[in-house]
Protein backbone atom coordinates (compact mmCIF):
# COMPACT_ATOMS: atom_id res chain seq x y z
CA UNK A 1 0.00 0.00 0.00
CA UNK A 2 1.19 3.37 -1.13
CA UNK A 3 2.34 6.30 1.80
CA UNK A 4 -0.51 8.21 0.56
CA UNK A 5 -3.19 5.46 1.04
CA UNK A 6 -1.97 4.64 4.10
CA UNK A 7 -2.27 8.41 5.45
CA UNK A 8 -6.09 8.96 4.20
CA UNK A 9 -7.02 5.32 6.00
CA UNK A 10 -5.15 7.06 9.11
CA UNK A 11 -7.14 10.18 8.50
CA UNK A 12 -10.31 8.49 7.62
CA UNK A 13 -9.82 6.17 10.95
CA UNK A 14 -12.41 7.96 13.19
CA UNK A 15 -15.12 8.23 10.75
CA UNK A 16 -14.99 4.52 10.24
CA UNK A 17 -15.18 4.22 13.67
CA UNK A 18 -17.88 6.17 14.12
CA UNK A 19 -19.75 4.60 11.35
CA UNK A 20 -19.54 1.13 13.71
CA UNK A 21 -21.00 3.03 16.85
CA UNK A 22 -23.67 4.38 14.94
CA UNK A 23 -24.47 1.07 13.07
CA UNK A 24 -24.16 -0.83 16.60
CA UNK A 25 -26.18 1.97 18.21
CA UNK A 26 -29.29 1.42 15.24
CA UNK A 27 -28.96 -2.55 16.52
CA UNK A 28 -28.72 -1.30 20.44
CA UNK A 29 -32.40 0.91 19.96
CA UNK A 30 -34.04 -1.68 18.08
CA UNK A 31 -33.30 -4.10 20.70
CA UNK A 32 -34.70 -2.00 22.84
CA UNK A 33 -37.76 -1.57 21.45
CA UNK A 34 -38.14 -4.92 21.74
CA UNK A 35 -37.72 -4.60 26.18
CA UNK A 36 -40.97 -1.67 25.76
CA UNK A 37 -44.03 -3.02 27.91
CA UNK A 38 -45.53 -3.94 24.54
CA UNK A 39 -43.45 -6.57 24.49
CA UNK A 40 -44.52 -8.35 28.08
CA UNK A 41 -47.44 -10.16 28.42
CA UNK A 42 -49.28 -10.76 31.82
CA UNK A 43 -52.16 -12.74 31.07
CA UNK A 44 -49.91 -16.10 31.48
CA UNK A 45 -49.09 -18.56 34.55
CA UNK A 46 -46.19 -17.41 35.90
CA UNK A 47 -44.73 -20.86 35.62
CA UNK A 48 -41.53 -20.87 33.26
CA UNK A 49 -42.09 -23.01 30.40
CA UNK A 50 -39.15 -22.89 28.48
CA UNK A 51 -35.11 -23.02 29.91
CA UNK A 52 -35.01 -19.99 28.26
CA UNK A 53 -35.77 -16.67 28.80
CA UNK A 54 -36.24 -14.63 25.82
CA UNK A 55 -35.92 -11.09 27.10
CA UNK A 56 -32.68 -11.71 29.25
CA UNK A 57 -31.05 -12.72 26.09
CA UNK A 58 -32.64 -9.35 24.19
CA UNK A 59 -31.18 -7.75 27.46
CA UNK A 60 -27.43 -9.78 27.55
CA UNK A 61 -27.06 -8.38 24.18
CA UNK A 62 -28.18 -4.98 24.52
CA UNK A 63 -25.27 -5.09 27.13
CA UNK A 64 -23.30 -6.10 25.14
CA UNK A 65 -23.80 -3.74 22.48
CA UNK A 66 -23.29 -1.15 25.01
CA UNK A 67 -19.72 -2.13 26.21
CA UNK A 68 -18.54 -2.45 22.24
CA UNK A 69 -20.36 0.82 21.66
CA UNK A 70 -17.84 2.21 24.73
CA UNK A 71 -14.83 0.63 23.64
CA UNK A 72 -14.94 2.04 20.04
CA UNK A 73 -15.66 5.64 21.60
CA UNK A 74 -12.74 5.38 23.49
CA UNK A 75 -10.82 4.08 20.32
CA UNK A 76 -12.38 6.87 18.75
CA UNK A 77 -11.16 9.35 21.18
CA UNK A 78 -7.29 7.64 21.06
CA UNK A 79 -7.59 8.00 17.47
CA UNK A 80 -8.38 11.71 17.28
CA UNK A 81 -5.63 12.49 19.47
CA UNK A 82 -3.28 10.51 17.62
CA UNK A 83 -3.63 12.25 14.34
CA UNK A 84 -4.06 15.76 16.30
CA UNK A 85 -0.61 15.32 17.54
CA UNK A 86 0.67 14.33 13.82
CA UNK A 87 -1.37 17.77 12.63
CA UNK A 88 0.25 19.90 15.45
CA UNK A 89 3.60 18.95 13.96
CA UNK A 90 3.04 20.32 10.28
CA UNK A 91 4.94 23.15 9.03
CA UNK A 92 1.94 25.44 7.39
CA UNK A 93 -0.91 26.22 9.85
CA UNK A 94 -3.46 26.25 6.84
CA UNK A 95 -3.09 23.07 5.95
CA UNK A 96 -3.22 21.72 9.29
CA UNK A 97 -6.29 24.30 10.07
CA UNK A 98 -8.01 22.61 6.92
CA UNK A 99 -6.76 18.74 7.45
CA UNK A 100 -7.96 19.29 11.59
CA UNK A 101 -11.34 21.05 9.95
CA UNK A 102 -12.15 18.18 7.55
CA UNK A 103 -10.92 15.12 9.25
CA UNK A 104 -11.57 15.99 12.74
CA UNK A 105 -14.45 18.61 12.88
CA UNK A 106 -16.18 16.64 9.75
CA UNK A 107 -17.04 19.94 7.75
CA UNK A 108 -17.77 20.53 4.18
CA UNK A 109 -14.85 21.95 1.72
CA UNK A 110 -17.47 24.80 1.05
CA UNK A 111 -17.73 25.29 4.84
CA UNK A 112 -14.19 25.18 5.94
CA UNK A 113 -13.78 27.88 2.35
CA UNK A 114 -16.51 29.88 3.50
CA UNK A 115 -14.80 30.20 7.43
CA UNK A 116 -11.44 30.65 5.81
CA UNK A 117 -12.57 33.33 3.26
CA UNK A 118 -10.84 30.56 0.45
CA UNK A 119 -12.06 29.56 -2.88
CA UNK A 120 -12.90 25.73 -2.40
CA UNK A 121 -10.43 24.77 -4.89
CA UNK A 122 -7.99 26.55 -2.40
CA UNK A 123 -9.26 24.63 -0.01
CA UNK A 124 -9.20 20.86 -1.68
CA UNK A 125 -5.37 22.00 -2.97
CA UNK A 126 -4.31 22.62 0.50
CA UNK A 127 -6.46 19.60 1.66
CA UNK A 128 -4.38 17.58 -0.80
CA UNK A 129 -0.78 19.98 -0.34
CA UNK A 130 -1.28 18.72 3.58
CA UNK A 131 -2.02 14.80 3.19
CA UNK A 132 0.95 14.64 0.76
CA UNK A 133 3.41 16.23 3.03
CA UNK A 134 1.83 14.32 5.99
CA UNK A 135 2.43 11.24 3.97
CA UNK A 136 6.18 11.93 3.92
CA UNK A 137 5.98 12.44 7.98
CA UNK A 138 6.68 9.82 10.16
CA UNK A 139 3.13 9.13 11.25
CA UNK A 140 4.51 6.20 13.75
CA UNK A 141 2.75 5.26 17.00
CA UNK A 142 1.72 8.50 17.93
CA UNK A 143 1.33 8.72 21.67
Amino acid sequence: MSELQETYDFLLGPRRISDEIWRKDLRRQELKSCLLPSGITYDKDPVQTSPEDSMARIMAEVDELDGQIDALQRSRAFEILRISRVIDRMDDPREATVLDAYYLGRRSMQEIADHLHYSTRHVYRLRDDGVAKMSQMSIGPVV
